[in-house]
């Protein structure tokens, strides 16, 4: 018994080095949804200012859902936006839960996180300025009940070059 706490205790630890570990984001914000819900013409908008254009950046949509989400998916509308116009847009279907109804998302209770990759390869800004993050949901209810935060992450992941 003893040997089984003290295993344990060594786990809790090393997890708890290793996620000390971890990058920090160089941008990280959440917004709050209104109180009725995630409207189809609500914009959450961030507003994010790039000057390394030679790192590669792994960009994280983040949701905050509790038990009141009627789906087990987020359709979005997806924009990114530099001062020059239009960069990149798309649909996205995130899945939120599995096929039996379990949140994939982080979190005890009823507030889960969901933290979900914008594209499997890192993104590269090819120039210098300000960039903007657009998301609107594109679910078939409006407002979409149970989201209380969207947010944005991104992470600078290096310049590319091989390190010897």
């Amino acid at each position: 018994m003893l040997r089984k706490a003290r295993t344990y205790f060594i786990l809790a630890l090393l997890g708890i080095g290793l996620s000390a570990c971890e990058e920090s984001p160089i941008y990280e914000v959440y917004l709050p949804v209104d109180e009725e819900g995630w409207f189809a013409d609500s914009v959450a908008r961030f507003e994010v200012e790039i000057e390394d254009t030679m790192s590669f950046y792994a960009v994280f949509f983040n949701l905050r859902a509790n038990n009141n989400y009627p789906n087990s998916n987020l359709y979005l509308f997806r924009t990114i936006y530099s001062e020059e116009g239009i960069e990149y847009r798309d649909t996205a279907n995130l899945t939120l839960a599995d096929p039996y109804g379990r949140w994939l998302g982080e979190g005890v209770g009823d507030l889960k996180t969901f933290q979900r990759i914008y594209r499997k390869q890192p993104l590269r800004f090819a120039k210098p300025g300000t960039y903007t993050f657009e998301f609107v949901q594109a679910m078939r209810i409006d407002p979409l009940q149970g989201v209380e935060d969207i947010g944005l992450s991104i992470y600078k992941q290096g310049n590319g070059e091989e390190e010897n």
